[in-house]
């Protein structure tokens, strides 16, 4: 894409990428190539990027979508939103942040196909939904529930075993199929020791937020504060 942008000398906008492919973008990218990240309103995590000739501004192409619902016929989730979606036949490249709010839904997608959700998406689980295209600033802060947790150390294996209440070799066993992620990106050492503040997500139980040590405990455990992203 950068080569095309390069030889072409025109604007090349990538699909949405989430935070460890941006983070390689930005990497490859450098300081010498004008460009912008966008992904439709402030904190967005999946975002597109535009690669520019030039310094420009640029049309990132992104639709915010919003729909309400009834909570009395069922309670929506990130995931219910997601595997709607991708029943329609859509590429999650072309998704970018799905958000669940006060019995709303806020989707950010490429705007060559804001029509065909709007028309094909009419039900999630037993809710009705109607799709259309919203202008007003999004401003949303993510919900995470905080619970403190003692452990024996801030080993990846430890810290996943306590998260999701599973045995250490359970743990391991996730870690190296590649189902945990460390601030986005997947690590396969068990013996990867955390830093306060970060983000793990495990395939299959949800993404939790490591966010510090408290204090040690008197048989020299650690008394750590976690969150899971609701």
């Amino acid at each position: 894409m950068l080569e095309q942008c390069e030889r072409k000398k025109r604007r090349i906008l990538t699909p949405f990428f989430s935070p460890d492919q941006i983070s390689i973008c930005e990497q490859i990218l450098g300081k010498q190539v004008y460009y912008k990240i966008d992904g439709g309103y402030d904190g967005a995590e999946r975002c597109r990027i535009a690669i520019l000739p030039y310094e420009e501004d640029a049309d990132m192409k992104i639709t915010c979508l919003k729909a309400t619902y009834s909570s009395q016929f069922a309670t929506l989730s990130h995931r219910d939103l997601l595997g709607a979606l991708l029943n329609l036949g859509l590429e999650r490249e072309t998704l970018g942040d799905l958000l669940v709010k006060d019995n709303a839904i806020y989707i950010f997608v490429d705007s060559e196909i804001e029509n065909y959700i709007v028309c094909n998406l009419t039900k999630i689980k037993r809710c009705s939904v109607h799709f259309q295209p919203y202008y007003e600033k999004i401003e949303y802060t993510q919900n995470i529930i905080y619970k403190n947790l003692i452990v024996s150390s801030l080993r990846l294996d430890v810290l996943v075993s306590a998260l999701v209440n599973v045995s250490r070799k359970k743990a391991q066993d996730f870690i190296r199929a590649g189902y945990v992620k460390v601030n986005h990106i997947v690590l396969d050492e068990s013996s990867y020791l955390c830093n306060n503040n970060s983000v793990i997500s495990i395939r299959g139980h949800g993404r939790f937020h490591f966010k510090e040590v408290i204090k040690r405990t008197k048989k020299d455990h650690l008394v750590i504060e976690t969150g899971k992203y609701q």
